[in-house]
């Protein structure tokens, strides 16, 4: 075992007595590295303060002379930080913050070791992840978020391609499907406003099924598509007054497009444009305005 002084002597006057200087002599946290497996080498190093207690514990796990992982304490036995040399470059590139209860709550990934994470993840009690954001350029704006649920699945992606701290594309994952790879919902910043202009929901197979637009960026939805699995439009809804209901329906069809209106807002159409609704649609309770 040996004892090595982690900063060097401080030494001062205070006044001065019957013409002799009086040396005050204050010593720093000491290192004490240890032998753990007596090869030798040291594998080991404690570092305590003045008065004994604990700062840091660092270890080497590969065997080659340097510390690769270091724990940092408070009150000399609480564990606050654990830092972690994963590639044994000789430079920590992973940085563990840890809560009262020994869990790892947030770890910082800085793999160039400029100071400025490229990565960083929020776990959970259990050490899974459950959110992340991925700052590739490094200038403190992340350009990716995600969310991941129990089992590591994403249920959540959010990308700001441009950096300015607003998501463009946000997408939206169903644990429940076969390939949970696939969104269900992705939703469009287009003008770059930090409100989302465009929703896209699309089915298990892929094929894109409802179009959700804000055409006049109110903020709230006022034209809806539902396509078929070709891509064609099976029906279209408009919000003319901006209530967030749609009162007006259209149907394309073989003879043109029928037009339906939902005057009372039930989400039922209540009467419909002449010619019509589309053939087989309701039979007698439906109302058709007559030709103007």
């Amino acid at each position: 075992m040996c004892v090595v002084t982690g900063a060097s002597y401080a030494s001062f006057y205070l006044g001065k007595s019957k013409g002799l200087s009086q040396r005050v002599v204050t010593q720093g946290p000491t290192t004490v590295a240890e032998d753990s497996d007596r090869n030798g080498r040291p594998d080991r190093w404690t570092t305590r303060d003045e008065t004994g207690l604990t700062l840091s514990i660092a270890t080497d796990r590969n065997g080659d002379g340097r510390p690769d992982r270091q724990e940092h304490f408070v009150g000399g036995s609480r564990l606050v930080r654990v830092d972690l040399d994963e590639d044994f470059s000789g430079r920590y590139d992973r940085y563990d913050s840890v809560t009262r209860e020994g869990h790892v709550i947030l770890t910082h990934y800085d793999r160039n070791w400029n100071d400025a994470p490229e990565r960083w993840v929020q776990r959970g009690g259990s050490g899974s992840i459950v959110s992340e954001w991925t700052d590739a350029d490094e200038n403190g704006a992340p350009e990716r978020y995600r969310e991941f649920d129990r089992v590591g699945r994403v249920t959540e992606e959010g990308i700001d391609a441009d950096g300015d701290g607003l998501y463009e594309v946000e997408r939206f994952f169903n644990g429940q499907w076969a390939d949970g790879s696939r969104p269900e919902t992705i939703e469009h910043d287009d003008d770059r406003d930090g409100r989302f202009e465009r929703r896209e929901i699309y089915e298990e197979d892929g094929h894109l099924s409802i179009v959700q637009l804000d055409t006049n960026g109110d903020g709230v939805r006022d034209l809806m598509r539902f396509l078929n699995a070709d891509g064609s439009i099976r029906k279209e809804g408009h919000d003319r007054d901006g209530d967030g209901d749609f009162e007006e329906w259209r149907y394309p069809s073989g003879t043109g497009v029928r037009v339906g209106f939902d005057v009372d807002d039930d989400r039922d159409i209540d009467r419909w444009a002449a010619p019509g609704p589309p053939v087989g649609w309701c039979a007698a309770r439906c109302r058709t305005d007559p030709p103007r």
